[in-house]
């Protein structure tokens, strides 16, 4: 008993002498003042371009790093390429906006043949005579569109013939008629002017950048989800090594604990304690195996590669910074530039033309419309020709009452405005709810972190001072089972904060949308 007392306050001592050596730089910590972290002067992803396939191919041959994973998702994660493939549309949808201010042209054609049974003389209508008509005509039409609003249409024939027989067997006659035709239409209320005009431009141009922002917050979030399950990669690495090496002091003590059972310097209780360890620690080992090829598989998934390829990743050494993160800093940086704000931002501009719209076709349609016709008659048979034409100045006026379609439609537009105001004051007090709890999670996992290296330091004296202690036979393996327990326990709690310690970091990079750099 006396000796296990000795063995009891020599860890207290040892303990509470480690804990005092870190209890001045732990308070130093707690009372400094909060510094600025630096940024990087652009957005996370433009350091990240994608790899090539070419590229890949090459990486691939060998140990892959943090920053190969990312560029290969950045080229092919699945996710990342629909997102791509939707912004693209947008892109389209701004090309085809311009229509209505670029000419449109349009050529119609038609061939008509017509017979009539007409009788010969009044005096005789059982006996008729069969009249065959031949019709062609080709017309031409060109529109343009104003910013005004306004409409220009010209329209000519290139050709209107038609060849048709006289009366009581007379020759076919061929007459030719001719015209063009210049109308413009300004709307003066509904549809007018610039704002409405161009409407279709800028609402198409606000989609394309609401699709561009969450485009980009798309590349944020592969950029993270590539580090969770890198991260993840390494920790499930890192517990086969601490188990493995666990294993390697379980099996030292069984064969220790045998050698001395043979001896009678320990007993059969001895065996059993130190073979349970083993067995525990060995399946632990086993869960560590699949958990690690588990982990290579989702990353490969959010690479985008085959689940069935083969990869590695380059050994590293994480550590991690004590400085601590200036909280308002961020959150101010966040709301800047975050792009799901900035979308957010766009998405009411597009509301409030969309709304704007939406009361001017409640408006009365009242429209300016001058217009002038040419008309060439001629006979190709008689060489006569007869021209005219004529200049119409005029105002058209409709208005639709009770056009309850056009209210509601206003209607919804102000409601989904007020709706998409709140939308951003709930997603910004979400961002900096989100801010301030990174900032909480990784102060604690500094403060965790260094706690852990302290009582590993401390487990790993207890594992030699107990083994010592086993081998002059003064303590019981059970002593050893214990020590080596604890610092399995405090190795993985180690790695585990400081894999959520880069996660989290990871995490506040997606929320500013830029790198940190201490």
């Amino acid at each position: 008993m006396t000796v296990q007392r000795l063995i009891d306050t020599g860890r207290m001592v040892f303990l509470l002498s480690m804990l005092i050596l870190a209890a001045p730089g732990m308070k130093g910590r707690a009372q400094s003042s909060s510094s600025e972290p630096k940024l990087a002067s652009e957005p996370i992803f433009v350091h990240m371009m994608p790899y090539t396939e070419e590229e890949i191919e090459q990486v691939l041959q060998r140990p892959l790093k943090l920053e190969d994973c990312i560029r290969i998702a950045m080229r092919k994660n699945l996710q990342l390429l629909m997102e791509e493939y939707g912004l693209r549309m947008t892109v389209a949808d701004l090309s085809g906006s311009y229509a209505p201010f670029l000419p449109q042209f349009s050529i119609d054609g038609n061939m008509q043949k017509a017979e009539e049974n007409r009788p010969f003389e009044a005096q005789d209508p059982l006996n008729p005579t069969r009249l065959t008509y031949d019709k062609n005509a080709i017309i031409a039409k060109i529109q343009q569109g104003f910013i005004t609003g306004a409409t220009l249409t010209l329209s000519a024939d290139l050709r209107r013939d038609i060849n048709s027989p006289d009366r009581f067997g007379a020759p076919p006659t061929r007459t030719e008629n001719k015209g063009y035709s210049i109308k413009l239409e300004q709307p003066l209320l509904r549809d007018a002017w610039f704002t409405i005009a161009k409407s279709p431009i800028t609402l198409a141009r606000q989609e394309m950048e609401i699709r561009e922002n969450q485009f980009h917050d798309m590349k944020l979030r592969t950029v993270f989800d590539v580090k969770k399950a890198y991260y993840n990669v390494i920790l499930q690495k890192e517990l086969m090594k601490v188990t493995r090496a666990a294993l390697e002091r379980d099996s030292t003590l069984v064969r220790l604990s045998e050698s001395k059972v043979r001896v009678n310097l320990a007993t059969r209780r001895d065996v059993l304690s130190a073979q349970i360890r083993f067995a525990e620690d060995r399946a632990s080992f086993i869960a560590a195996q699949t958990d690690y090829e588990r982990a290579l598989d989702d990353l490969k998934d959010v690479l985008g590669l085959p689940i069935e390829m083969e990869i590695t990743l380059e050994d590293v050494q994480l550590g991690y910074s004590p400085e601590p993160l200036d909280e308002e800093f961020l959150i101010r940086h966040a709301i800047e530039n975050n792009p799901l704000v900035r979308s957010l931002h766009k998405s009411i501009e597009n509301l409030k033309l969309k709304h704007k719209v939406a009361k001017n076709m409640l408006l009365p349609r009242l429209d300016l419309v001058l217009q002038y016709n040419g008309q060439f008659d001629s006979d190709r048979d008689q060489l006569k020709t007869i021209e005219s034409n004529d200049f119409q100045i005029g105002l058209s006026l409709s208005y639709p009452f009770l056009n309850r379609q056009a209210a509601a439609e206003a209607e919804k537009t102000q409601l989904a405005l007020q709706q998409e105001v709140l939308r951003l004051r709930d997603y910004e007090r979400q961002l900096k709810l989100s801010i301030r709890e990174v900032v909480r999670s990784t102060y604690s996992n500094i403060e965790e972190i260094e706690a852990l290296k302290i009582s590993i330091e401390a487990a790993r004296e207890k594992v030699e001072f107990a083994t010592m202690m086993f081998n002059l036979g003064r303590a019981s393996n059970l002593d050893v089972t214990d020590a080596q327990e604890a610092l399995l326990k405090a190795q993985t709690q180690y790695l585990k904060k400081l894999i959520d310690y880069h996660l989290q970091l990871a995490f506040l990079e997606t929320l500013i949308a830029q790198p940190i750099v201490f």
